[in-house]
């Protein structure tokens, strides 16, 4: 026994002259540990890696992580009647970029997982009239901001997140710094924007604020931080519920294709990560309304959104 062990040993003592040390077998943590590390990471990207981590053991090999395991996962953490899309969004998607930050660090080949194919919703979004009964129900403090997510594509944490030193009502811009992308983008702001702006008493720190101060940070597009003002009034201008804070960048964007006609220009200026993903926005919007469209932006003689 002793000998075998001594002939194993001298083996791999040649082979580590010859070809170096082998490189230890990586695993689930160390490479979610090491894309965290990496570049700054969304705090919601954070909190879903460590939900896996929970279930996964901390010593699973990457090679480990296969079809089952994401199967597995689906099951301890998602109700049975979690859509596709949030298996993906919780779950999937996540797990996937670890694997593929791995494959690119030479530590495991590229995944292969397979996840499902989600099918595409009704795209909800508001009629010119609808938009001004919902502006007229608003209250004070959340009718600036309804009029700027409308006029600008604006997704509600990037709004809540946005400062006056990112405001420039005479160029008629807004630069948006804390987007789902992490990148800066910019954004043209309609005359009625910059009228609502304009009548802001404060010009300091964040641009929208409730009663107490600025809102709290949540996921982006969540809309939570004003649910309840929201609610008071989808419900004072007669809308279906089914209305969240986040159609209303659905309805900038269906708007914007309606005046426009130009996808590349919507993706730009939307902040979206491909052309398949605003192509859901052309011809929703009947047509016959764009000069409707111009006048809720107080823009009738402008072409551009």
């Amino acid at each position: 026994m002793a000998e075998e062990e001594a002939a194993q040993l001298e083996v791999r003592m040649l082979r580590e002259d010859w070809h170096g040390p082998r490189p230890r077998s990586r695993t689930i943590y160390d490479a979610m540990r090491s894309y965290v590390d990496a570049v700054p990471r969304r705090p919601r990207t954070v909190q879903r890696l460590n939900r896996l981590l929970a279930v996964i053991s901390n010593d699973a090999p990457l090679t480990a992580i296969d079809q089952d395991v994401l199967t597995q996962l689906r099951d301890r953490l998602l109700e049975p009647s979690a859509s596709p899309a949030t298996f993906t969004r919780e779950i999937g998607t996540p797990l996937i970029s670890v694997i593929k930050y791995a494959a690119r660090q030479g530590w495991c080949p590229e995944p292969r997982l397979i996840l499902p194919r989600a099918s595409q919703g009704r795209t909800i979004f508001l009629m010119p009239a609808q938009a001004e009964r919902l502006v007229a129900a608003a209250s004070d403090r959340l009718k600036p901001l309804v009029i700027f997510l409308l006029g600008t594509g604006a997704r509600a944490g990037e709004a809540l997140a946005l400062e006056w030193p990112d405001v420039d009502l005479v160029g008629r811009r807004a630069i948006f710094w804390q987007t789902k992308s992490g990148k800066r983008r910019n954004a043209e702001l309609p005359s009625r924007v910059v009228a609502a702006l304009a009548e802001l008493a404060h010009r300091e720190g964040r641009v929208f604020r409730h009663r107490r101060g600025a809102y709290a940070a949540r996921p982006l597009g969540s809309g939570g931080q004003f649910k309840r003002a929201w609610a008071v009034a989808i419900q004072g201008a007669g809308l279906d519920p089914i209305f969240t804070p986040h159609a209303l960048r659905h309805t900038w964007a269906t708007w914007h294709y309606a005046l426009n006609k130009d996808l590349l220009a919507l993706k730009a200026e939307g902040g979206c990560a491909s052309v398949a993903m605003v192509e859901r926005y052309a011809k929703l919007m009947p047509a016959g309304y764009e000069a409707e469209i111009r006048r809720f932006l107080g823009d009738e003689c402008t072409t551009v959104v």
